[in-house]
């Protein structure tokens, strides 16, 4: 019996149609990942948060302490005695300071996250205990720090010195220690997306714009909501 086998013409048909298909494809899965990542970026962010609230708990309201200015314990090995499962490091965090990479001096990164100083004892502007912030709902605790730079290992940023004339000021000194677009979008722009976790436990994904207008409008600072 003879058998018809298929001619190049076929084969280059078949291959075109599978490259075709890849190439329509591999977006969509690629997006997908990037979806999956930043949910579990929320999801650490979250976590944190509920240490947080455990810490609050068993110490009376007291905020948790950084290494500001090299002194005192940092949040990171408080909340780490809460929860040792606690996922530290964004699956979206390319720094190349973490253990194994280059160090920043000699220090390498612990965590994607960073605590806002507003919010720790640790400045003269920062927020002792819970009940002095009163919607907490709407105010930012934790934000992920700049993958890059001198900030790259801090445990902490300091939107108490963002203040400048113009929101391009603003976007320049924010970025030198958060990573305004994690999620999403130009790190110089208002509309760069990243994950922030509030006070009250909650974790969500927003735009540059949606939590900072100027230096007396911001949700980083209590004292100057919207």
């Amino acid at each position: 019996m003879l058998r018809r086998a298929f001619t190049l013409i076929e084969l280059l048909v078949v291959v075109s149609i599978i490259a075709l298909l890849i190439a329509i494809l591999l977006p969509a899965l690629g997006s997908a990942r990037r979806s999956a990542q930043r949910t579990a970026c929320l999801s650490n962010m979250r976590q944190l948060e509920v240490a947080h609230w455990a810490y609050l708990v068993d110490n009376k309201g007291e905020m948790l302490g950084t290494a500001h200015g090299g002194a005192g314990a940092s949040w990171i090995d408080t909340l780490r005695d809460y929860d040792e499962q606690l996922l530290m490091r964004s699956p979206l965090d390319t720094s190349p300071h973490f253990e194994g990479g280059t160090p920043v001096g000699s220090t390498y990164r612990q965590t994607s996250y960073a605590l806002n100083l507003y919010l720790s004892p640790d400045s003269t502007l920062g927020v002792g205990k819970v009940d002095q912030v009163n919607t907490p709902g709407q105010v930012v605790h934790f934000v992920i720090k700049a993958y890059e730079g001198a900030a790259a290992t801090a445990d902490h940023v300091h939107p108490n010195l963002w203040n400048s004339g113009s929101i391009a000021g603003v976007l320049a000194k924010a970025a030198g220690e958060m990573q305004l677009n994690a999620h999403g979008g130009e790190i110089d722009s208002v509309s760069a997306v990243s994950a922030y976790g509030f006070l009250d436990g909650h974790a969500e994904q927003a735009a540059f714009s949606e939590v900072y207008t100027d230096f007396n409008h911001n949700l980083f600072n209590p004292k100057a909501l919207p």
